[in-house]
């Protein structure tokens, strides 16, 4: 009975294994800056799976994921940045990089960037600053604090001017053109602009569009 026994527990764990061996993918990317320019040494951490990569010099890297993970890259002087993973094998991932000496020391000294690279972007406008959204806790506190004819009542935004009447007054949400009904997972690190249309720009949504269209861009 005790042979039995220990034969059954080998193969709940043997099969355990099997199983999770085989929720694991390989994961190649590269990251990047300003869109284009690749990032050395930056830190990979796939946060389920427990593996560990750093870019090479063209920002490329490999690692090991579970099929739904988050992948937490880092480096310095750049905003770190979570990617979720979602049985994809290749990914590319865009740092931002805000202005500021402290950062660029940072960037340049670990290696992520050569000076003359980074101070390229810099002045061709690459690495223009873009408005910090990061400071508001939430995407709701941003809208509320950047556009002044809606309303935030919890999730729920509404043009201050009620237009359809047969209708809710809550307004569209577009993200990255493309119509959606939760903003709540935006992070407001990586708000790029904030914008609300409610003039004649509202057609190309037809009755949709009626109290107004919310468009976030994100970078």
């Amino acid at each position: 009975m005790k042979t039995k026994s220990v034969l059954i527990v080998l193969m709940i764990v043997f099969s355990s294994g099997i199983t999770y061996s085989q929720e694991k993918i390989r994961v190649t990317g590269v990251v990047t800056s300003f869109k284009t320019i690749p990032l050395r040494n930056v830190s990979i951490l796939s946060s389920r799976a427990g593996d560990t990569a750093t870019t090479d010099s063209a920002g490329v890297f490999s690692i090991q994921c579970m099929k739904k993970d988050v992948l937490r890259v880092s480096a310095s002087g750049f905003i770190p940045r979570k990617q979720k993973i979602k049985g994809v094998s290749v990914c590319k991932i865009d740092l931002i990089y805000r202005d500021d000496p402290a950062n660029f020391n940072e960037a340049v000294n670990n290696g992520h960037i050569a000076e003359r690279v980074l101070r390229d972007a810099i002045t061709t406008g690459e690495g223009a600053r873009v408005k910090d959204f990061s400071k508001y806790k939430s995407v709701y506190e941003a809208i509320a604090g950047e556009i002044y004819n809606v309303r935030v009542n919890g999730n729920m935004i509404v043009n201050t001017k009620l237009k359809s009447f047969d209708r809710t007054p809550e307004v569209l949400l577009v993200v990255d053109d493309k119509i959606v009904s939760d903003i709540s997972y935006i992070d407001t690190e990586y708000i790029q602009s904030i914008e609300f249309i409610d003039d004649v720009g509202t057609a190309l949504y037809g009755s949709m569009g009626a109290n107004g269209v919310l468009k976030i861009k994100l970078k």
